[in-house]
């Protein structure tokens, strides 16, 4: 009678976890099939957003990393809850034979034991989120556990405790299942949200960084300068007759343009830097741990690739470099300045430096003392290591100013002029004495080296706080049929401070002293330039310089005519 109450009472206990478990199984599957459907709709909406999540891939194998050990904790705590509900209904057993309930003992022990073994093998499947290869591994579990119990004596105990054990692996198997699909919809949540954030830090017509993005990346950068007190440079990047492509040729060739331009930009910038369109017709390069001058040798590059790509001048440029005490805003407003002064000055770009927000504004910059000093020391120096060119730069510089006064340049334009012809060839300096003494013709390395010059003096006048100065010595052997170096500028997009540079430069080589040719006479060398106008040289220029000439002179004695 004990037996058969016992037996009755285990029995309904069984029905009732049975009736629990199946209430809860279906609700749990009913969870998973909403979610999956969810989910599932999810997966064709974000599919279009994946190219986007390249930079999440690698956060996500993190966490999927990190995930493990918390589903080897849960399948450890699930195995002990397995291990408690087992040792529980052998204990309700008491009342059965001891050899028997001895047995059934062994029996949940091995099912125990073989369920955890199950369960953490399942466990790496659920991680790859392979779902059949999860479901099979969960069939293993229940195989595993339940088997050992089939060898019972007693139907009414194997029976029941059979079927207790296989709700409860059942429930187990439910509750892995729901982990898998709340941590893919997690997963898929963190995705979406990073499709959603990147699409609003990016611009939808070049795919670059937008304003948003920039302002974000240029505030962190400023953080880390005050923080490790690493440079950065930024530059500023207009582009050069967008309106007119917009109003001649219609708003599609437009994007077209400033997807040509912005892909020249992304090439020039490689990995030093990262680009950014900001504007209509405006882009930003954030240049961490680089100086000025890199900034501006980056800018040259991009006007060079820009210049091929369009055939015309395309871009200007203003750069600048964060010193430590500026914020995000000022570092905007400074990029900006040189901006404004390299379109007010027709150069590629322009250095920002202090003096340089009130010449903006006002057209005035006038070099100091100290930069007047050191260009004429830097002038002596070259004139002295180059072989018969002694007075050279001062010649230059004394015919620039007569040509710029003719011309119509003001007090501070010519007094610009007169330090940019006096430092025209200070990047000899960096050319080897051979090269530069050698009577003969030079080789096309020698000739290579020598044009080198151009670049070298323009980053002395760069360290000298000269950026516009600079400009122009870079581009005095531009050629006015585009065939010139360093860059291949054509007509009005070589400054016009260059051009002045480029025949007073001529006009003295040919009428001063030289080793290894006889020097002509003043109507000479205008003859020769006369034939070079349109070509070489700038018409305009060569007239100027024709007009403040005394052509009776002898080429020793001083060769412009008295105002």
């Amino acid at each position: 009678m004990t037996s058969f109450s016992w037996a009755t009472r285990q029995l309904a206990l069984v029905c009732a976890l049975a009736t629990a478990a199946i209430a809860t199984y279906v609700a749990v599957d009913a969870e998973l099939e909403h979610r999956k459907a969810a989910t599932d709709a999810r997966v064709a909406r974000e599919y279009a957003g994946i190219a986007y999540l390249v930079g999440r891939q690698r956060q996500l194998v993190v966490d999927s990393r990190g995930g493990r050990s918390n589903e080897r904790r849960e399948a450890d705590r699930l195995t002990r809850d397995i291990q408690l509900l087992l040792a529980r209904l052998r204990a309700r057993a008491e009342g059965a034979a001891a050899e028997e309930a001895a047995a059934l003992g062994d029996r949940y022990a091995a099912a125990s034991r073989a369920s955890a073994i199950a369960l953490r093998s399942a466990s790496p499947a659920l991680h790859r989120e392979n779902v059949r290869e999860a479901a099979a591994a969960l069939e293993a579990v229940e195989a595993q556990a339940i088997d050992p119990l089939r060898e019972t004596s007693s139907e009414l105990v194997r029976g029941a405790t059979g079927l207790t054990a296989a709700l409860a692996l059942i429930l187990a198997a439910s509750l892995a299942r729901l982990r898998l699909y709340r941590r893919r919809d997690g997963d898929r949540a963190d995705v979406e949200v990073a499709r959603l954030r990147a699409a609003a830090m990016t611009d939808n017509l070049t795919g670059l960084g937008n304003h948003r993005s920039f302002h974000h990346d240029l505030l962190s950068e400023v953080r880390r300068r005050a923080r490790t007190g690493s440079p950065f440079t930024l530059m500023a990047i207009d582009l050069d007759g967008l309106k007119q492509i917009n109003d001649t040729q219609g708003h599609q060739a437009g994007d077209k343009y400033i997807r040509q331009i912005s892909d020249c930009v992304r090439r020039a910038t490689g990995e030093d830097g990262i680009v950014y369109r900001t504007g209509g017709d405006e882009f930003m390069v954030l240049l961490p741990g680089r100086r000025n001058w890199h900034g501006f040798a980056l800018a040259q590059r991009v006007a060079e690739l820009t210049r091929a790509a369009s055939g015309r001048r395309a871009v200007s440029i203003g750069v600048t470099e964060s010193i430590g005490t500026e914020t995000q805003h000022l570092l905007i407003h400074e990029a900006d300045v040189a901006l404004y002064e390299a379109k007010r000055s027709k150069l590629t770009a322009v250095i920002y430096h202090p003096g340089l927000t009130s010449s903006a504004k006002t057209g005035e910059e006038t070099p100091s003392h100290h930069q007047k000093a050191l260009a004429a020391a830097l002038a002596r120096a070259v004139d002295a290591k180059a072989v018969g060119t002694r007075s050279h730069s001062e010649t230059v510089s004394e015919l620039c100013v007569a040509i710029g006064t003719y011309l119509g340049f003001d007090g501070d334009g010519v007094e610009r002029l007169r330090l940019a012809g006096l430092l025209h060839d200070v990047g000899k300096i960096g050319v080897p004495d051979a090269i530069l003494h050698k009577p003969a013709a030079l080789a096309p390395d020698e000739e290579d080296q020598m044009r080198e010059h151009v670049r070298v003096g323009h980053g002395i006048l760069l360290s000298a706080e000269l950026p516009v100065e600079a400009e122009w010595v870079l581009h005095h052997h531009e050629r006015y049929d585009g065939t010139g170096y360093p860059a291949g500028l054509r007509a009005d997009e070589i400054p016009l401070e260059s051009r002045i540079i480029a025949v007073a430069d001529a006009f003295e080589a040919m009428t001063g002293t030289r080793p290894y040719r006889d020097q002509l006479r003043h109507g000479e060398a205008l003859a020769e330039l006369a034939c070079g106008a349109g070509t070489q040289f700038d018409e305009d220029c060569v007239s100027a310089l024709a007009a403040v000439i005394d052509v009776t002179a002898d080429p020793d004695s001083s060769s412009i005519v008295a105002a």
